[in-house]
């Protein structure tokens, strides 16, 4: 930055005007200042911007300042002073700069007329400030910044998906223009949008091959580009009423609970409920057994860009091509290592990570389409300094991220209504009460969680032997924010005695839910005994719709439709689901063991029979499928693969608005003394796909995509098993993973980054 040197009578006179306030501010200090932001040398080596004092020389600011009221000399001092801050112009950054001395200029729009009058021909005109010496080029995107507004653009085979974020306050915006700029230059006509509060387009029916550039115009009510309110558009998020940040401000026999210090129960000898080098002790409290519980990492605040400076609605232009499309960039979220994530997608610009850092749950929300992820102190905000096993989703009709997950014996449930930036100071934790008889107490273990009506969620708990359904609503009570979760609840699977062919001890449940048709799906691992006396893992699913009310009784998801129909003997785990909201129709899959070959995984799926309300599978229906010569290329074309023993576990299903579904699942070969070497694929499933060999409809869109180069973490070794991968389908047009690195020779050292990617 340029720095004007001052004089010292200069100072002490701008001194003594801050000291009594601008509205004494005299006419000469006024035009003195002026003449000390100096704009020439600000300019810097940009060409065709008009130079000089923005109030004019001496003699004309203080001929026509006197006809200025002091209400209006403070509105020409705050230009000046915005005006100070700015750098160097730069001829490649030239656009931006111009924007932001637009923004301080625009400043002079609360003037009188008197002093408008008086200096007429004088103060500066920003739209010719903003054309930039380009005559009648009409409103220009700013491609590097000092933009109160950011685009994104992606294109599928037909369709151009737009999203955009607001980065100060648009409420002089009255209409948003949608401006394409084909390879030529043409600009076609503008499609004008005239709800403020819309951030996202789907312009289907592209055509293939099409390819333009798009941005963005906020418009005032004259047409005008409007400008923004600095520093409305983020901001940081205070917390009120904390006592702790980190667990070391708290008593070792207590936690830092939502920035209190608390006692957490636990249940001896049972799942993992306390955090990260805490012990629970036989009397089942948490017990801190290190100095620094592990957490180094302090997310901090999440904040969005800021300015002092007004900036114009006016975006950068990304360059969206219809046709042909792969993955994005595989990017890291953030600079610490990360386990467990989970992902929501919102649209093409918006998606949030939530993962285990350093014993917290930290959210990272971007809305630069995962290119801000690797920022922890502009992505990172803290969900909570304790629990684990995060389950979140989003609901779009009231623009609420809903997030699940395990503390101590119980379950909390949190709510974000900025995309995950921040999380409120409401919570609502259910604890089953604790034992009376001195024996074990009941503990929640695990949770998954839907959209549901009235822009609530549905969440599913494993509670000791069954699994339970609650609705979850936010709102507000007595002017304060609330979050509502039904309890009991309704029962969706209780265990039956472990005779043979009964299903007990629920476990990692999966739920999908169309909620306009009141229908939901829970897949669920559990145990059942067999005939010979032998337990046996198996998937299992219970549904309900707006007819029946109540879930019917568990079916297996490995139902072939032969005798005797007593299910899949090998052992099955990892279940999930999804509904197809076009069809209705449901879809799940599930890892389990391919026959006559000893600990090889695979990736079955199962389709929903809705006239039987059933679930059923075929031998043709796993992601192994191979050709007649006993090769995997169906799927897996990669030279490098095909002949090799391979491994698939970790099946996550999305659905995207339109009905498209993508499966994604951790897949790669296996070399005995060489280690293993997993990357994260994805496939898409069509109900309609004919099978390979034609007998059927409802099979992958062939071939298997590789969706990042990077190794994913084994899940056989370290205390991540297994391995959680997060998939998700936003409202428009893509799909959004997530997954954690492995290291090491066989890959399964714990300590890598999560990794996000998209498609397209």
């Amino acid at each position: 930055m340029t720095n004007t040197t001052r004089s010292l009578p200069g100072l002490l006179a701008f001194s003594m005007l801050a000291a009594c306030g601008p509205s004494g501010l005299t006419a000469a200090q006024l035009c003195q200042k002026n003449a000390e932001v100096d704009q020439s040398a600000r300019l810097g080596t940009c060409t065709g911007i008009p130079s000089g004092d923005l109030f004019g020389d001496q003699a004309t600011c203080s001929a026509a300042a006197g006809a200025c009221s002091g209400a209006d000399r403070a509105l020409l001092l705050d230009v000046l002073t915005c005006a100070e801050k700015l750098p160097a112009c730069e001829e490649s950054a030239k656009q931006a700069w111009v924007g932001a001395r637009t923004g301080c200029v625009m400043r002079l729009s609360g003037i009188s007329a008197a002093c408008n009058q008086a200096f007429a021909g004088v103060l500066p005109d920003p739209s010719g400030l903003f054309d930039a010496g380009v005559p009648d080029a009409g409103p220009q995107p700013l491609r590097d910044g000092g933009s109160a507004v950011e685009l994104v653009a992606v294109a599928d085979e037909t369709t151009v998906a737009l999203a955009w974020q607001t980065l100060q306050s648009p409420a002089n915006v009255t209409r948003w223009a949608v401006i394409a700029i084909g390879d030529g230059g043409a600009r076609a006509e503008p499609l004008f949008i005239d709800m403020v509060s819309q951030r996202n387009l789907l312009l289907p029916d592209a055509g293939p091959g099409g390819a333009a550039r798009w941005f963005l115009v906020g418009e005032t009510a004259t047409g005008t580009v409007a400008f923004g309110q600095p520093d409305a558009g983020g901001g940081m998020r205070v917390d009120a009423g904390q006592s702790c940040r980190l667990p070391i401000d708290c008593p070792a026999d207590r936690v830092c609970d939502l920035g209190q210090c608390r006692a957490q129960s636990c249940q001896p000898g049972g799942a993992v409920t306390c955090p990260v080098q805490y012990q629970c002790t036989p009397s089942g409290t948490c017990l801190r057994t290190a100095v620094d519980a592990g957490t180094a990492f302090d997310a901090g605040q999440s904040m969005m860009s800021g300015t002092e400076t007004p900036l114009p609605f006016l975006s950068n232009d990304p360059l969206a091509t219809v046709g042909a499309y792969g993955p994005s960039e595989p990017r890291y979220v953030g600079g610490f290592p990360g386990r467990r994530g989970d992902v929501v997608a919102i649209d093409s610009a918006r998606a949030l990570v939530v993962l285990e850092q350093e014993g917290q749950l930290i959210g990272h929300a971007s809305f630069r389409r995962g290119r801000d992820f690797i920022d922890d102190s502009t992505t990172a905000s803290l969900l909570d300094t304790v629990g684990g096993r995060a389950r979140i989703t989003y609901n779009p009709d009231s623009r609420t991220v809903f997030a699940c997950y395990i503390v101590g014996r119980g379950v909390r449930v949190r709510r974000s209504l900025d995309d995950g930036r921040t999380w409120g100071e409401v919570a609502t934790t259910i604890e089953p009460p604790a034992s009376d008889d001195g024996g074990f107490s009941s503990i929640i273990s695990d949770c998954d969680i839907a959209p549901w009506r009235n822009g609530g969620a549905l969440m599913v708990t494993v509670e000791d032997d069954k699994l339970v359904a609650r609705s979850i609503t936010a709102g507000t009570q007595g002017g304060m924010p609330v979050i509502t979760v039904e309890d009991p609840g309704q029962v969706a699977m209780a265990s039956s005695p472990p005779d043979a062919g009964n299903a007990f001890n629920p476990l990692r449940p999966s739920i999908a839910t169309l909620p306009a048709d009141g229908q939901v799906h829970i897949v669920f691992t559990a145990t059942r005994v067999l005939s010979g006396g032998l337990s046996d893992p198996e998937v299992f699913g219970v549904y309900r719709d707006g007819a029946t009310g109540a879930f019917n009784q568990p079916q297996m998801l490995t139902f072939t439709g032969v005798p005797p129909f007593m299910g899949n003997p090998l052992p099955q785990d990892h279940a999930t689901v999804t509904i197809d909201p076009t069809t209705k129709r449901a879809l799940a899959a599930y890892v389990t063991v391919l026959p006559g070959v000893e600990q090889v995984s695979t990736v079955q799926m199962a389709l929903w029979n809705v006239t039987q309300r059933r679930w059923a599978t075929g031998s043709g229906l796993n992601v192994f499928t191979v050709e007649t010569d006993g090769q995997t290329r169906i799927l897996f074309p990669d030279p490098l693969l095909v002949g090799r023993q391979l491994d698939a576990f970790s099946p996550v299903l999305a659905s995207l608005p339109n009905g498209k579904i993508w499966l994604s699942f951790v897949a790669g070969p296996r070399t005995p003394g060489q280690g293993n070497d997993f990357r994260f694929y994805g496939v898409p499933f069509d109900f309609e796909e004919p099978t390979p060999a034609g007998t059927a409809r409802g099979w992958f869109k062939r071939p298997a995509r590789r969706l990042a180069d990077i190794r994913v973490l084994d899940p056989r070794g370290g205390s991540a098993r297994p391995t959680f991968t997060g998939f998700a389908a936003d409202g428009q047009l893509s799909f959004w993973g997530v997954f954690t690195e492995g290291f090491g020779p066989q890959g399964d050292q714990e300590g890598g980054r999560a990794v996000s990617v998209s498609i397209p």
